[in-house]
C-alpha cells in the first residue's frame, strides 16, 4: 500500500463519521441552508441568508452550524467573486470595511457572553424597524437619499459583530446600502466583496476559539457540491428580474429574516 492510501484513509473516515453522526434531517436542512445561502449572497445580497444558520441549529448545536457553514461561506464567496471583481462601489468599501474589522473584533472578546436569543430578537426589530421607515420615506418625494457616512460605519460596525457570533451580518449592511440606491449589480458586488473579506477574517479567531476542526470540516466538504448550484440559480435569478422587482425582493426577503430573527428571539 502507498503514502497516498493511508491518507486518503483518515479523510475518508471522517467523511464516514461526518455521515453518521448527524442525520437524514440534518443533511436535507443543511442542504436547504447552502442553497439559501447561495442564492442569496450571489443574487439578492441579504435576507434569505439569514435563515441558513438557524435552520442548520436545530438539527445541531450552534456553535456547530457556524463551525460547518464558514468554509462554505468562503467556498461561496469565491465561486462569486469572478462575477463581483471590479464592479463594487470603491468609496462604500473603504467606508465600511474598517468598521467591519472592529465589529469583528468585538464579537470575538463578547462570543461566549451574548446569547443566540438576544442577539437575533435585536436584529430582527432594527431591521423591522428599517423597513418601516423604508416605507414611510418612499411615500415622501425626495429625488435621492442624503448620504450618511456614519450610518456606514455604524452599520459595518454591527455587520461585522453580528456576522461573526451568527452568521447574520446581512441585515445591518444592507440598510445602509439599500439608502446608496445602487445598481443590483453594484449592490451584489459590493456586499460579495464585502463579505469575502470578512468571512476569511474569521478563520483564524474562529480557530483559536475551537470551533474548528476536522469532522466538521468533513461535514462541510459533503455539502461543498451544492455551492455552485445556490451561486448560479441566485445569479440566474438575479439577471432575470428587474432592477424595480429586484429592489421588492430583496426587502421582501429582509421581511421575511427579521419576522424569523424576531420569533427565534422570542420563542427559542
Amino acid at each position: 500500500m502507498d503514502h497516498s492510501s493511508y491518507r486518503i484513509a483518515p479523510f475518508m473516515n471522517s467523511l464516514l463519521q461526518a455521515i453518521n453522526e448527524h442525520s437524514t434531517i440534518f443533511f436535507v436542512l443543511a442542504a436547504m441552508s447552502v442553497l439559501l445561502l447561495g442564492i442569496s449572497k450571489s443574487g439578492f445580497g441579504a435576507g434569505f441568508g439569514v435563515l441558513a444558520p438557524p435552520l442548520m441549529a436545530s438539527q445541531s448545536s450552534l456553535t456547530e452550524a457556524l463551525a460547518i457553514l464558514l468554509p462554505l461561506l468562503i467556498a461561496i464567496d469565491l465561486v462569486a467573486l469572478r462575477r463581483f471583481w471590479g464592479k463594487a462601489d470603491r468609496r462604500i468599501l473603504k467606508l465600511i470595511l474598517l468598521p467591519a474589522g472592529i465589529g469583528m473584533l468585538m464579537g470575538y472578546f463578547f462570543f461566549s457572553l451574548i446569547t443566540p436569543q438576544i442577539l437575533s430578537l435585536s436584529i430582527g426589530i432594527f431591521t423591522l424597524l428599517f423597513l418601516i421607515q423604508g416605507l414611510v420615506m418612499s411615500r415622501i418625494d425626495l429625488k435621492e437619499a442624503k448620504p450618511y457616512p456614519w450610518l456606514g460605519r455604524l452599520m459595518g460596525c454591527l455587520s461585522g459583530f453580528t456576522s461573526f457570533v451568527a452568521h447574520t451580518g446581512g441585515p445591518p449592511i444592507t440598510i445602509y446600502l439599500l439608502r446608496e440606491k445602487l445598481s443590483p449589480m453594484v449592490y451584489a458586488s459590493t456586499l460579495g466583496i464585502f463579505f469575502t473579506a470578512m468571512n476569511f477574517s474569521k478563520l483564524v479567531p474562529y480557530a483559536y476559539l475551537d470551533l474548528l476542526n476536522f469532522n466538521q470540516l468533513a461535514t462541510s466538504i459533503l455539502l461543498l457540491p451544492l455551492v455552485p448550484v445556490g451561486v448560479y440559480l441566485g445569479f440566474f435569478l438575479a439577471d432575470k428580474i428587474s432592477a424595480k422587482w429586484y429592489y421588492i425582493i430583496v426587502q421582501l426577503c429582509l421581511l421575511v429574516a427579521s419576522i424569523k430573527l424576531i420569533a427565534d428571539g422570542l420563542f427559542a
